[in-house]
């Protein structure tokens, strides 16, 4: 997962300084999990202030479609300046800002979203708010 979110960045041309939010896969795989918190590092000192939220324990794995979903998710998210919060959970057992109970306003700029395979494979796409200094478009 660290591996597909600093390509990601990469390839955005972006710093982990300049990530607003972060989407998690959540898979509610303890280990999975751990590896996913552990990958937020990224982030530095920043990974515990970061919101992140898990909008996937709301509306489930759905096969191939979850990160398509989380993507959208994302998506509004940015165009409406708000984290949504992780349905259905009230805390978080690793040091990170989990948004729950309400969405969140934050200005959002950029977004990075996770997502993993049932069978090992891990993605990460980084979302850039079309209005963005340094954007071009998302």
């Amino acid at each position: 997962m660290l591996q597909a979110a600093t390509g990601a960045l990469a390839e955005a041309a972006l710093s982990p300084d300049d990530v607003d939010a972060v989407f998690l896969d959540a898979m509610a795989d303890p280990g999975a999990d751990a590896a996913e918190a552990e990958a937020l590092r990224l982030l530095g000192e920043r990974a515990s202030r970061v919101p992140v939220t898990a909008p996937k324990a709301g509306y489930g794995r759905c096969y191939a479609a979850a990160a398509v979903l989380d993507v959208a998710t994302a998506v509004l998210a940015l165009e409406h300046g708000v984290v949504p919060p992780t349905p259905g959970v009230r805390g978080c057992r690793f040091d990170l800002d989990l948004v729950t109970g309400a969405a969140r306003p934050v200005d959002l700029r950029t977004v990075l979203v996770l997502s993993r395979g049932l069978y090992g494979g891990n993605s990460a796409l980084v979302l850039r708010h079309p209005e963005s200094p340094t954007s071009g478009g998302m």
